[in-house]
C-alpha cells in the first residue's frame, strides 16, 4: 500500500476516533459505562449538558447517522401501529400523513421542519399535502444528505410539493417573525434545552392563525422521578440518543401553552394500538420493533429490522466489531456507535415496557392573532 494512502487511512481512522472520544465526553464515566447514577447527582450533570446541548447534538447525529440510515430508514422517528397488518414503513408514513391532517395542510401553503434530519418527513409531507417545507437541522451532514436525496426524487426546490434544506438552531430560527404557515418537528425539539424556549421560537417565526404540531418524546404520568429504575432508564435514553434535558408530559404541556400558543389537540399516540382478536395476543407496540419481537412482522424486511435488534444478535455484532476494532481492521468509531446505539434501544425499550417513556406526544395549536413573545423561560 502507497504511505500516502497509509497516512490518509490512519489520519480518518484517528478523526473517527476522535468523534466516538468527543460525544463520550459530554457524559460521565458511569453513565459511559451504562451505570446508574445516583439520583442526588444527576441533575447536576442533566444542567451542564443544557448548556452544550448544540454541540452534544451535532456530536450525537456525526455519530449516529450512518447507523439510523442503514438500520431504520430516512425518517428517524417511530410510530403506533393502530392497524396489525401495517409494515413499518407504511405505518412512519401514515404517522406523517396523519400529523399532516390534524395540522389541515393544504396545498401552496410554506412551512418549516423544525430538527428535520436526512429529509424523510419533509420529502413525505410535502408530496403528500401539496406544501412546500423547509428543513432545517443543526447538522450539516444532515442537510447534505437531505438535499442529495430531494434532487434524486425530483423534490428539490421552492414551489408546491417540494422541499428545501438550511444548517441552523431550531433555538435561534434564522428566519423573521410571521413567515411560515405551519411548522411541524418529528422527535426533533426534545434535543432543545429548553421546550417553552424552543416553542416559542417557533411561534415567533409563525403567521398569525398558522399551525405547529409536534411529536415530542416525554415521560409519562408513570414516571417516577423519585425512583432509581425510572431514573436510570431516562439516563440510558439520554445517553443513547444525546438528548440533554427530557421532560415530564405535564411540563410538556405547560412549556407549549407558556409559549402562548393556542392548543387544540394533544394526545399520546403511542396508546393507539390495535384491537385484541385474542385476549392472550400481546399488544403490537411502538416499541415492538426494538424489542426483536418478530411475530408482529408482516414482511421479510421488517423482520430482518427487528431480528437484528435481538439482544444475542446485537450483543453478536457488538463483539465482532470489537474485535475488529482491536485488530485495527475496522473503525474504532463504529465500536462506540454501536454502543451508544445499544443504550438508546434498551433504554427506549424499557421505558416502553414501563409505561413511562413516549416518542409520539402529540401536540398541536394555533399562533393567536396579538401573540406576544412571553419572555425566556429556564427549565
Amino acid at each position: 500500500m502507497p504511505k500516502q494512502n497509509r497516512k490518509g487511512q490512519a489520519k480518518a481512522k484517528e478523526e473517527d476516533g476522535d468523534l466516538g472520544t468527543r460525544f463520550a465526553a459530554h457524559w460521565t464515566a458511569a453513565e459511559n459505562a451504562n451505570k446508574p447514577l445516583p439520583i442526588t447527582g444527576i441533575e447536576a450533570a442533566r444542567a451542564e449538558r443544557r448548556k452544550n446541548y448544540a454541540t452534544i447534538a451535532k456530536d450525537y447525529y456525526n455519530l449516529a447517522t450512518d447507523n439510523l440510515e442503514m438500520g431504520w430508514g430516512p425518517s428517524f422517528h417511530f410510530c403506533p401501529f393502530p392497524d396489525p397488518t401495517e409494515s413499518i414503513d407504511a405505518a412512519m408514513t401514515r404517522h406523517q400523513h396523519f400529523l399532516a391532517y390534524i395540522m389541515g395542510l393544504r396545498p401552496g401553503m410554506k412551512g418549516l421542519d423544525a430538527g428535520c434530519g436526512t429529509g424523510g418527513p419533509s420529502r413525505e409531507i410535502a408530496r403528500f399535502a401539496g406544501v412546500n417545507v423547509t428543513g432545517l437541522s443543526i447538522n450539516g451532514l444532515h442537510v447534505q444528505r437531505a438535499t442529495r436525496y430531494a434532487r434524486e426524487e425530483s423534490l428539490f426546490g421552492d414551489g408546491p410539493g417540494q422541499v428545501q434544506y438550511q444548517e441552523g438552531d431550531f433555538m435561534h430560527i434564522p428566519f423573521p417573525d410571521n413567515h411560515f404557515d405551519f411548522v411541524y418537528a418529528t422527535e426533533a425539539t426534545v434535543y432543545a434545552p429548553s421546550l417553552q424556549a424552543v416553542y416559542t421560537e417557533i411561534a415567533r417565526v409563525l403567521k398569525p392563525g398558522g399551525v405547529f404540531g409536534v411529536y415530542e418524546w416525554l415521560m409519562t404520568d408513570e414516571f417516577d422521578p423519585k425512583n432509581p429504575k425510572h431514573v436510570e432508564i431516562r439516563q440510558r435514553i439520554e445517553r443513547g440518543d444525546g438528548v440533554v434535558n427530557m421532560l415530564s408530559v405535564k411540563e410538556g404541556l405547560e412549556a407549549f401553552r407558556g409559549s402562548g400558543l393556542e392548543m387544540y389537540h394533544n394526545e399520546n399516540m403511542a396508546l393507539r394500538v390495535p384491537p385484541k382478536r385474542d385476549p392472550n395476543q400481546k399488544d403490537k407496540t411502538w416499541w415492538y420493533c426494538i424489542d426483536g419481537d418478530t411475530s408482529h412482522t408482516t414482511n421479510w424486511t421488517d423482520w430482518w429490522l427487528v431480528f437484528r435488534l435481538k439482544k444475542g444478535f446485537f450483543r453478536f455484532g457488538y463483539g465482532f466489531t470489537w474485535l475488529m476494532s482491536k485488530a485495527r481492521l475496522g473503525p474504532e468509531l463504529a465500536l462506540e456507535a454501536l454502543r451508544t446505539q445499544g443504550m438508546s434501544v434498551w433504554g427506549m425499550r424499557d421505558g416502553g415496557r414501563e409505561g413511562i417513556f413516549t416518542t409520539s406526544y402529540l401536540m398541536v395549536g394555533r399562533k393567536p392573532e396579538g401573540w406576544v413573545h412571553p419572555g425566556p423561560k429556564e427549565e
